[in-house]
């Protein structure tokens, strides 16, 4: 789910280059909520406790994540704001999301050049129940790119990629291309705040682009433990109307 992409921004924002590079396996936990029409008379409405591990090893870095759901609303619209075409009539579904697999490379080290740059993918497998509407059912490839510039206590970020969509039964999705624009400020040694834009085109030629914007506060609670608290705000039926939650980690 798109959640957690969102949730790899906020560690990475959140997270000097120096500790970065420290952590080798880290935990993330979280809860998060979001409401949203999708374009339909009925609201949907999605609660997700999702859950993800990051290995980092010299400029690699490994996520696995996924997420339990709970959704409830019209069954026309995966939890990632992906149309499908179920009927718009009022349903509640639970269970496992799909499984997405992140591998990310630090091409440009920021601490030694005037910017730093991580390219990588993920695979997005099928593996939510479709007939619940709780995914596609189908495996998404994505490819990115990440230029940021550590400027005193600012963190400024781009980020661009390009999806390849699997098309469920009875429907075609577009390829896409999609981004993200924002910035880190850390305010004391263990309290930054920051925000982000993110846009992607539509999937389908009647839907509509993914566009939101995310603030989000964080808390290093320890040299091993963080808590971020974030809240979305929607601009299109492809996006929820607004969500919140949030997201502890703990680093080994």
């Amino acid at each position: 789910m798109r959640k957690t992409v969102v949730l790899c921004t906020l560690l990475a924002m959140s997270c000097p280059p120096t500790q970065a590079a420290d952590d080798k396996l880290s935990v993330n936990l979280g809860l998060d909520y979001s409401s949203g029409h999708y374009g339909s008379a009925i609201k949907t409405e999605t609660w997700a406790l999702p859950i993800s591990l990051k290995y980092r090893t010299d400029a690699w870095t490994i996520r696995l994540s996924t997420a339990w759901l709970h959704v409830r609303g019209a069954g026309n619209v995966t939890p990632d704001g992906d149309p499908l075409n179920s009927p718009s009539s009022g349903t509640t579904s639970e269970g496992m999301g799909d499984v997405s697999a992140g591998l990310t490379y630090n091409l440009l080290d920021e601490r030694s050049h005037w910017a730093g740059l991580d390219i990588g993918g993920k695979i997005k497998f099928g593996t939510a129940d479709e007939t619940k509407s709780l995914g596609t059912g189908e495996n998404d490839y994505t490819l990115h790119a990440e230029l940021f510039k550590p400027l005193n206590k600012w963190m400024p970020f781009i980020r661009l990629g390009y999806k390849w969509k699997g098309d469920p039964a009875s429907i075609e999705y577009r390829n896409v291309w999609l981004g993200s624009v924002g910035t880190n400020y850390r305010m004391t040694p263990v309290v930054s705040v920051g925000g982000s834009y993110d846009w992607q085109q539509a999937v389908s030629q009647t839907g509509h682009p993914i566009s939101e914007a995310l603030l989000y506060l964080n808390f290093r609670l320890s040299s091993t433990s963080k808590l971020n608290l974030y809240a979305v705000r929607g601009f299109s039926d492809a996006s929820p109307d607004w969500g919140s939650g949030f997201i502890f980690t703990h680093s080994y």
